[in-house]
């Protein structure tokens, strides 16, 4: 029920448009003024969705009226009710916003025309408030959309510190920053957003900052105040979170938490720190938290190594060399944290994973010579060097005969095409290309530099832009059309990619 007020120092005409309204079934409350004065008093107490004015009136015209409402700060959608003779005020009604009218005497379909115009803007006006409302209660009033869009950026190496608007080093260092990534290859956030935050702020807290990467991706930034919070108190809270996906949503979620940070530069070099380690995703297949170095999840610290070899073979066998070295440095840094293996079981093991890593790349360079030095290695820092050296070679050699591959082209077609499927993502594609979603994942990503999950919502976001700009379907209906079943979520990731609301970009272009 929306609500009018109709100015008109004429009784007779008052009272009829009062009986129209009530004749054709408007959703509207009416309230009824006889002059200019009688109404403003009216709209002080009182907020009006429409104000419908006569123009000429005793004490204080139509016009008056309406100028007067704007300097209050109010904008009701306004028409102006008037004789032909009565349009030399016309300029002044456009100056003030007026775009609607309503002639005397009255036709009957000329009547009914502009109000179902006008309930359809009272709609849209209040679909617009409701998804303002939504997101404003999911981020901390410390920081708008635009400064979390730059924030994002900043942290993922796209601006520089002095760039951004967001750049207050006091306030970082009063309130302690721990990032946190929460990831998953199902449809969880897009799909439950609107109660899966709440419940996620719940748990955080209220100073916590969520900011949607993108349809599989959460960045969380949990504030502490200058309060303390131990390892287990913050891995508890985690813990949490992965118990709630599971029971209510039957979804696993992987969690990386960072450690507490006290300026942007700090938050920025942990960011990419607990980034790096989403690619251990790829062999979880239950829900795990990653924290501070240490794996809370079901392997056993004496189970890392081959853990770390899995990965080694996983790189290596979608031509992602820099993957398989960056793997290595795990394992020598692990070996020398741990210590207790034997060398021979160290030569051992490092010539078996070089051996897989030729057969994957086809490679069929000089592998028995490197096999020999790293048996004759007299140091574990002579063997570092040796594999290194290998690895250079293997890379220099083979990088440039890895060209797309046909699963990432597939992957490409099926999601433009299909972007407006709301169960469309990396899980579904990889089911139909017959592969896991993880290895889906990382071979998207070494052939062409991106994530899959970005790449679908890139593709989503490009198409709601053009909706957007080329027509007037609601933004509800443009989220349905691009893939996405719960609205907020949309607006939310909109906003984070575009630092602006759909319903603000529409107006920007208009």
């Amino acid at each position: 029920m929306y609500s009018i007020l109709i100015v008109d120092d004429e009784k007779k005409e008052r009272e009829g448009i009062k009986k129209l309204i009530k004749r054709y079934e408007y959703p509207l409350e009416v309230e009824l003024a006889q002059n200019g004065e009688e109404a403003l008093n009216l709209i002080k107490e009182k907020s009006f969705d429409i104000l419908l004015t006569d123009i000429k009136m005793p004490y204080m015209n139509g016009i008056q009226l309406i100028d007067e409402v704007r300097r209050l700060g109010l904008n009701p959608i306004c028409i102006i009710y008037s004789a032909y003779g009565e349009f030399e005020y016309a300029q002044e009604a456009i100056s003030l916003g007026v775009k609607e009218y309503l002639l005397k005497p009255i036709e009957l379909g000329a009547f009914q025309r502009l109000f179902v115009d006008t309930l359809a803007l009272c709609e849209e006006r209040e679909n617009r408030k409701k998804e303002e409302a939504e997101i404003k209660a999911v981020v901390s009033e410390h920081i708008n959309y635009k400064q979390q869009k730059e924030l994002l950026s900043f942290l993922e190496g796209e601006l520089a510190l002095s760039e951004l608007q967001y750049n207050s080093e006091e306030e970082f260092a009063k309130r302690k920053g721990i990032p946190i990534l929460i990831s998953t290859y199902s449809n969880l956030f897009s799909a439950n957003w609107d109660v899966y935050r709440k419940e996620i702020v719940s748990i955080f807290g209220m100073e916590s900052l969520l900011i949607s990467k993108d349809d599989n991706q959460i960045l969380a930034i949990l504030f502490l105040d200058g309060k303390g919070m131990s390892a287990e108190e913050l891995s508890g809270r985690c813990k949490e979170i992965m118990k709630i996906s599971k029971e209510s949503y039957q979804t696993d979620v992987f969690m990386i938490l960072g450690n507490p940070t006290k300026s942007l530069e700090q938050l920025k070099k942990e960011y990419g720190v607990i980034s790096e380690k989403l690619d251990y995703q790829f062999f979880m297949s239950e829900s795990t938290l990653l924290m501070q170095d240490k794996v809370f999840f079901i392997k056993r610290e004496q189970e890392m190594l081959p853990f770390y070899f899995e990965r080694v073979n996983n790189s290596a066998q979608i031509g992602d060399f820099a993957g398989v070295k960056k793997e290595f440095e795990k394992i020598i840094n692990h070996i020398e944290e741990e210590r207790g293996y034997s060398s021979i079981y160290i030569k051992y093991t490092f010539t078996e994973a070089l051996k897989t890593v030729c057969e994957s790349v086809g490679a069929k360079m000089g592998f028995v010579d490197y096999l020999e030095r790293i048996y004759e290695a007299k140091s574990f820092e002579d063997l570092g060097e040796i594999v290194f050296a290998f690895l250079d070679k293997l890379s220099s050699e083979y990088s440039d005969s890895v060209k797309e591959n046909r699963l990432v082209r597939m992957a490409k077609e099926i999601v433009n095409e299909r972007y407006s499927d709301f169960n469309l993502g990396v899980t579904s594609i990889a089911s139909e290309l017959q592969v896991t979603a993880a290895y889906l994942s990382s071979l998207f990503k070494v052939e062409t530099g991106q994530n899959l999950v970005k790449y679908i919502t890139q593709i989503r976001i490009d198409r709601s832009k053009k909706l957007l700009e080329q027509t007037n379907m609601k933004v509800s209906d443009v989220a349905a059309s691009v893939g996405y079943a719960n609205t907020s979520y949309f607006i939310s990731i909109f906003r984070n990619q575009e630092g602006a609301s759909p319903s603000q970009y529409r107006e920007e272009r208009l």
